[in-house]
């Protein structure tokens, strides 16, 4: 069993408190973290905002994010059985996961070297004929990164990463679910020659910690991926701060009568159970034309009944425990809720521990958490609706909007679909829960704010300064 402390200044630093870690699957006990306090968070920001007073030229930044994404490949499976053991993650979904990150921090580099800037034509009036103009992209100051269990390792690096990249020092609270791989960030940083101070990582009391991080005047930028009702509340609690935001979803599938229905099924069900069905894209709500309806339901119900299960370790399971036993209690309530409200339990439904058998139901009623809440667990809910129209009706009903997509063999209808969909990706003949690291990543609505996506996120992290030149 290991010991990890705060991460500041570049050190590790052990608190007088502390609390033990365990394997997410087995329980025992695997260590323990250091628990931060206001006044940790507060050191944290004043190594951040010392380290961005020293020069960290961009080809510097380039050079330890390229070389972080080799480390991370070398040590690629002691990353992944990290991932698995910290918070459930079949291991292949954590394999899979270590080599995205990789990617992201490898695209941070490259986007680190072309940070946006450009020349303005002032001559184009005027009062500005005889100057020159262009811009600047400077860091917009010390980050405070928020970062979920899900994808403890890439969701991470999509926030350090274009900090970095940004020339921003970024202090961040990990979920208390993953603080030690976060810990491995930090070290493979680090070690990739990253200088004091430009990360810093705090475990402890989320409010606590998050308090003083969001009322501290050198944080310029908070970053934070999880619940929309925690996501909001730091928005209002600090309005002033720029908030990049990326919360939940109870992603929409549309699937069309004249679609491969086939196709459509296996791709809804890797969509609803990959990572365990927690994630922010994850499949929740299938609306099928009627038509298509029985077919869908069978294939669908088929393939998910047919997903291993069980020990995160064996490269077969599909789906392993949820983050929490209460995860779990709350979607067996409400699983049972929408069967008494006349929903069909067409396959799963029942729980082992702390994992949760994958679950389809059909005709679940539009007021069931399980259709307007978010889920985030491996269960999908399959509505039949007599039109296309009816469809989109249901998707755009959501008070949620990240991913969306369509099923279908017409080209008019999946443009159709484009244009009307309220989402902030829409998907044609693919999985709602895909994502390449370097597309503009983000929800409109109550899924969020703001983009991320490296490229996008950098954006959100540097401010452009206009100079003027009158020779």
């Amino acid at each position: 069993m290991t010991g990890q402390g705060l991460f500041i200044g570049g050190r590790w630093e052990q608190t007088d408190a502390s609390r033990p870690t365990f394997d997410r699957w087995t329980g025992e006990p695997t260590g323990h973290v250091a628990v931060a306090s206001a006044a940790d968070a507060v050191r944290a920001v004043d190594a951040a905002a010392a380290a961005m007073r020293t020069a960290f030229p961009v080809a510097d930044r380039a050079r330890v994010l390229a070389e972080t994404a080799r480390l991370v490949e070398t040590r690629s499976e002691a990353l992944a059985q990290l991932i698995t053991a910290e918070v459930g993650k079949p291991i292949t979904a954590s394999r899979a996961e270590v080599g995205r990150a990789a990617e992201t921090l490898r695209t941070c580099a490259e986007e680190a070297r072309r940070l946006p800037s450009e020349t303005v034509p002032l001559d184009a009036v005027p009062a500005g004929e005889g100057t020159f103009a262009f811009t600047i992209p400077t860091p917009m100051g010390v980050v405070a990164a928020i970062t979920p269990f899900n994808f403890p390792l890439n969701l991470l690096l999509h926030k350090v990463g274009p900090a970095i990249a940004a020339g921003c020092a970024v202090v961040v609270k990990p979920s208390d679910h993953a603080p030690r791989t976060a810990g491995f960030v930090a070290d493979l940083l680090h070690e990739a020659g990253l200088p004091a101070g430009w990360i810093g990582i705090v475990t402890g009391p989320p409010a606590e910690i998050v308090d003083a991080l969001q009322s501290d005047d050198r944080v310029e930028v908070v970053t934070f991926t999880g619940s929309s009702e925690v996501g909001w509340r730091l928005k209002e609690s600090a309005p002033k701060k720029h908030h990049v935001l990326e919360l939940g979803s109870n992603t929409a599938l549309v699937v069309a009568a004249d679609a491969d229905l086939a196709r459509a099924a296996r791709a809804a069900t890797d969509a609803a159970l990959g990572n365990s069905g927690q994630a922010c894209v994850s499949l929740q709500r299938v609306y099928v034309e009627r038509p298509a309806a029985d077919a869908f339901i069978d294939a669908l119900a088929a393939a998910v009944a047919a997903s291993p299960v069980g020990d995160p370790r064996d490269e077969r399971t599909v789906v392993g425990p949820l983050i929490t036993g209460t995860a779990v209690d709350r979607l067996s309530e409400w699983i049972a809720d929408a069967t008494a409200d006349g929903a069909r339990l067409v396959t799963g439904g029942g729980r082992d521990g702390d994992v949760l058998a994958p679950t389809v139901l059909a005709d679940v009623a539009a007021q069931s958490p399980l259709v307007c809440e978010e889920a985030f667990g491996p269960v999908v809910s399959v509505v039949p609706v007599d039109d296309l129209a009816a469809a989109l009706d249901a998707v755009n009903a959501s008070r949620y909007a990240l991913n969306t997509a369509i099923y279908t063999s017409d080209l008019a209808t999946a443009m159709w679909f484009a244009r009307e969909a309220e989402a902030g990706s829409v998907l044609v003949n693919m999985p709602p829960s895909f994502r390449a690291d370097h597309m503009p990543y983000g929800g409109v609505k109550d899924s969020g704010q703001g983009r991320e996506g490296v490229k996008y996120a950098i954006d959100a992290l540097v401010r452009q300064r206009l100079v003027v030149l009158h020779p």
